[in-house]
């Protein structure tokens, strides 16, 4: 059973408040454990894509990070480059976007760097021993960084049904190949009778395999990448995809990347779990979202499967129905916990520890 541990928070709390929290339960939590002098300190983050404005504020990230300077060691922040078109798309664009949103030396006290370099192709291949993979690709500056911290935000999905600490792992850390290799199961299709032809979706395809024909947009499968961007932005729920079956397999493709970005860290590794501004969507859609859950607290574990079977137990009992059922009601999100577990990534099984301020 893991430990995880879990300080309340409040809708408007101030700034001073909650970086008092942060620094608590990193010490109760035990995290110094994770540095040694020098250690290079990744701290893995999601800086928000344009538009989005329930992601995690640089305010949030500041006291992690310098916790890592006062047990000496060295941290930068860290993402990698998405798979679709964007403005994270690329490190140049990530880079201006993160400034853009806080993200400074100013802010935060660390430099930013995206891991998987300039176009998302800097990686090592690390060996895993997995159902789908013997080897995943991994962002190198993962890979050499000494110590890993992840800030995740967990919020639902709209290809995994929730994304919490496995996802920032399992996608956030990957390079393009990892994330064209964790997406090559969804492969969507155009239902023709909603299709009012407004062309988002041939806008949005990065990988341009979507073409307007006389009647609807047309998918051509055998280019498609699998990315699920023309799912999010059209507006008409023309766009499907088989949930049983993609779903699935893209979760457990998830937690394995997952697994490979830690597996040479034993002991080096640390997560928090902000459960506050909790949307439907993930912090990479380009629009501002209105939560379901406004500010429970923050978690803090060992275990990337514990703090986040507990952040979804908290959300189900503040809302009192299924995460599913505040985000995607067609996905079921327990695969990839049942499959992280099962490959050793950690236990669904944990002990809630609350933190007294």
């Amino acid at each position: 059973m893991s430990s995880v541990y879990f300080i309340k928070t409040s809708k408007n709390e101030n700034q001073i408040s909650i970086a008092q929290k942060i620094g608590l339960l990193f010490d109760t939590a035990g995290f110094k454990s994770c540095i040694e002098e020098k250690d290079l300190v990744a701290v893995k983050v999601h800086f928000g894509e344009e538009k989005n404005t329930t992601y995690l504020k640089p305010y949030l990230i500041a006291p992690v990070v310098e916790k890592i300077k006062k047990n000496k060691g060295k941290p930068f922040l860290t993402d990698t480059n998405t798979l679709y078109s964007g403005a994270r798309s690329n490190a140049v664009d990530h880079l201006h976007l993160a400034h853009k949103h806080g993200f400074t030396m100013e802010n935060v006290g660390a430099p930013v760097i995206i891991s998987d370099g300039l176009i998302g192709k800097n990686e090592i291949e690390v060996e895993i021993s997995g159902k789908y993979y013997k080897k995943v690709p991994v962002a190198t500056e993962i890979v050499m960084a000494n110590a890993l911290f992840v800030i995740s935000h967990p919020t639902g999905h709209l290809a995994a049904g929730f994304g919490g600490a496995i996802k920032n792992l399992g996608m956030g850390t990957s390079s393009r190949k990892g994330k064209l290799n964790q997406h090559s199961s969804v492969l969507p299709e155009i239902v023709e009778s909603k299709c009012k032809k407004c062309g988002l979706c041939v806008k949005w395809c990065p990988a341009n395999t979507i073409k307007m024909k006389e009647k609807s947009a047309f998918i051509i499968s055998a280019k498609c990448i699998g990315c699920a961007e023309c799912l999010a932005v059209c507006k008409n729920e023309a766009v499907r995809f088989n949930y049983r079956v993609s779903s699935n397999e893209l979760q457990e493709k998830v937690a394995e990347h997952a697994y490979g970005s830690v597996i040479d860290k034993k002991n080096k590794t640390a997560f928090f779990n902000f459960v506050i501004d909790v949307t439907k969507d993930c912090d990479c859609m380009t629009w501002v979202q209105k939560p379901f859950v406004e500010s429970l607290g923050i978690l803090a574990s060992y275990d990337p499967v514990a703090i986040d079977q507990a952040s979804i137990d908290l959300i189900e009992k503040e809302t009192g129905k299924k995460i599913n059922e505040s985000a995607y009601p067609n996905l079921d999100h327990t695969p990839q916990l049942l499959h992280a577990e099962k490959i050793g990534l950690g236990n669904r099984n944990y002990k809630l520890i609350e933190v007294q301020n």
